[in-house]
């Protein structure tokens, strides 16, 4: 079995992370929405365990 070298790893990681970065700007008005929504529902969760 063949070996995964060090330029198949960097050569992954750098199509995933352009990966999310052609998603985000493709729907930006969708990621911005739930970026929002995420840091919405993490702020209620916060505030409930502060009580």
């Amino acid at each position: 079995m063949k070996k995964i070298t060090k330029r198949e790893i960097i050569a992954f990681i750098l199509g995933l992370f352009t990966f999310i970065v052609l998603d985000t700007a493709l729907n930006w008005e969708e990621a911005k929405e739930a970026m929002r929504k995420g840091y919405e529902d993490g702020r209620k969760y916060e505030m409930e365990s502060v009580k």
